[in-house]
Parts: structure tokens; sequence; C-alpha cells
């Protein structure tokens, strides 16, 4: 073995004769950490060739040694980091910039992911409800957006929150609905998964709620002595039983269990999707009491708003927003001083209900309202809805 040394840089040559009795020299060195080597059939050209190479080998080194204080500085504190890793420089560097690369992901539009998402909420069992919701709200959001999803920042989700021109608690349901969808997109590759979303970055809004109103004794006793049939049914119910209207527009009257005295709010008719029982009070036993027999919906489309309209025209207008869930609410926690109980009948939890309602009713009010009934007639004749 033949050596050629330039500075601190030594280039080593091998020689050895081939099968066919020529020599051969070949000169080895290490260049960005990997073996080289390279062949010549005279001793002298691979002098000069190892010569060449240790030359430009020790001018390399002595370039990178030429640092500047702020860089000894920087290259001495990331050596300090490393320390406890007994990682080298280089490969903690190659390592961040894996991470920092941004990921290639397929171009995929927000229509389609709206669609793909909607089916696979069908297929694992969703409730028809969060599908309806999600269908109505994403579909709003791919009317505006029918682009590559990669390409919508938090900017741009921002601006058409603030266009939608409703509510803090509305507006905090359309940001879940994008969060949902995107992080949906991100599960199956069609946003980078080692960061977060854009829909991430978007901020909730401050949802103080609006001013709970609810109807005095006297408003609820007034009107419901003018109604009668489908208009005074649905008025009794949300007012004596306090179920949602939108859950009331789904009830059927094999939901009514007259001799055990509740109804049932089944979970693919409640708002939260969970089964809850909700007693008939002897008030409202009275309103229903004609339908006993009584088979099929309740109520046919809008028959809840004609309720409303008619309610308006005939003394209570304004009408406050849910002021009969509200004052049911109200009545109900006065009278059990349980908000436990009442909230399981609401379908709430018991911080809210206790929150928004423990101040506006006494007992005094809840036993006027709960006495709110029809007047008796001498003769009761059944009849089908």
């Amino acid at each position: 073995m033949t050596t050629v040394k330039v500075g601190n840089t030594t280039i080593k040559i091998y020689h050895w004769r081939s099968k066919s009795g020529y020599d051969q020299f070949k000169v080895s060195y290490h260049q960005h950490g990997k073996l080289k080597r390279e062949t010549f059939g005279s001793l002298a050209k691979a002098k000069a060739r190892a010569n060449e190479i240790a030359v430009q080998i020790e001018r390399g080194e002595r370039d990178a040694l030429k640092l500047t204080n702020a860089d000894r500085s920087t290259y001495l504190h990331a050596l300090e980091l490393l320390k406890p890793t007994s990682i080298p420089l280089h490969v903690a560097i190659q390592e961040y910039l894996s991470l920092r690369k941004p990921t290639e992901c397929p171009q995929k539009l927000i229509p389609e992911v709206v669609t793909q998402l909607l089916e696979d909420k069908k297929t694992h069992g969703a409730s028809v409800r969060h599908i309806q919701t999600l269908r109505r709200q994403l579909n709003r959001f791919a009317s505006t957006f029918r682009t590559n999803i990669g390409s919508i920042t938090a900017r741009l989700i921002e601006q058409w929150l603030a266009s939608l021109k409703v509510g803090p608690r509305s507006r905090n349901n359309y940001r879940a609905a994008v969060v949902t969808l995107f992080h949906y997109a991100q599960k199956h590759g069609y946003l980078p998964r080692e960061k977060q979303t854009e829909a991430d970055l978007v901020d909730k809004v401050k949802d103080r709620g609006k001013k709970i109103e609810i109807l005095t004794p006297g408003q609820m006793k007034s009107v419901m002595a003018k109604a009668d049939g489908k208009v005074a049914l649905y008025l009794a119910l949300a007012a004596f039983s306090g179920i949602r209207a939108a859950e009331l527009m789904r009830l059927e009257w094999k939901d009514f269990n007259f001799t055990r005295g509740h109804i049932t709010v089944a979970a693919d008719k409640a708002k939260t999707a969970t089964r809850r029982l909700v007693p008939i009070l002897q008030n409202l036993a009275e309103y229903l009491r004609p339908y006993h027999r009584a088979t099929g919906q309740l109520f046919k489309m809008k028959d809840d708003e004609r309720a409303v309209t008619w309610a308006k025209k005939n003394g209570i207008d304004p009408w406050p927003i849910n002021c009969l869930r509200h004052s049911y609410a109200s009545y109900r926690l006065a009278a059990t001083a349980d908000a436990a109980r009442t909230a399981l009948e609401l379908g709430n939890s018991p911080a809210k209900l206790f929150s928004n309602y423990r101040e506006l009713a006494d007992e005094h009010d809840a036993k006027a309202w709960f006495a709110i009934a029809p007047k008796r007639s001498k003769k009761v004749v059944p009849f089908a809805a």
C-alpha cells in the first residue's frame, strides 16, 4: 500500500495484479461520508490523482473551518443540544428537513370530500338528524368553495363564516362542521397528517346566548282558552312537556304510553340522539284525553309554524324564541326543585338548566302554570288525529 499525504489528509493507494497479469492501482478515499474508489493502470497516475484529491479535500476542510463568530456560536450550541442524544449534527438536520418538507397530498375537491364524508357517516350508523344537519351545513360550504380542500386557508374559512350573518351559536356550529370535514380529509390523506388543519386554526366566537324569555301563566291560560284542534295539541305538548319543536314534529302516537303516563322520545327523534322518557303531567293528560285512540304522526309539516302564527294573532306578539320549552323548564324546575330530574326530562345538562332557568319562576307561578287545563266537557268523543 502506498500513501499520499497533503496537510492532514492522507489518501491510500492499493496495488494488486489482475487475472490477466496487469498491475492495478486503486485510490481509496472518503467524500461526504461515503467511500470512493478509483482504479488506474500505473502508480504514477494513481499518485497524481491521489494528490489532486488530497488537495481538494484539504482545501474544503479549511473552508469549512472559516466560521464567523456567530456561526461558531450556533454550531457549538447545536452540539450542546444534541449531546444527550448522541445524534450527529448532520443526522439531526436531515431529520428536521424531512419533517419540514411539505407532504404530497392528492388533489380532492371539497364537494367530493363532503359526499364521501356523508356516505361514511351513513354507513357507520350516524343518526338521520346528524347527517341532515351536516349535509345542510357542508353543502353550503362546498357551494362556495368548489376547489381543492388543500388550498383553503383559515382566513378564507373565517371570511365565509362571517358572510353567513348568523348568531354566535350557529356560527360555532358551522365551524364545527367544517372542522369535522377537514379532520376527515386529513384522516384519508387529502391533507397533511403531521400538522393542524386550517379549520382548527379558526377560533370559536363567544356565545353569551340570548336573554331567555318565558310566558306567564296568565298569558298561557288566555291563549289556551281560545285554541282548539291541532293548534291546542301543539301548544299544550310544547308548554307542558318541554319537548323541542323539532322533536314534536317527529313524534307518533305509538310513542305515547297513556297507561304508564309518559312519552318516549326515541334516539332517532331526539336532538341529542339519546332516548328519554317525558312524563305526561296531569294537565297535559287532560289535553291528550281525546287522542287515546289516535294513530300515526301527530303533526304535518309546518303545523308548528301555524300554531305559533295563531298564538301571535291571539294575544302573544312578539312571540319569544323557544318560549314554550323555556317556560316548561323554568316552571318544572321551580315545582320539583330537582335540576337533575328536570334536565333528564328535557334532554339537557343539569348545569345548563340550573344556570339558565333557576331564577325565572317560583313555586307559586309553577303551580299556576301546571294548573292550566281544558274545560271538562260533559260529553267527550274520541277522534283520530
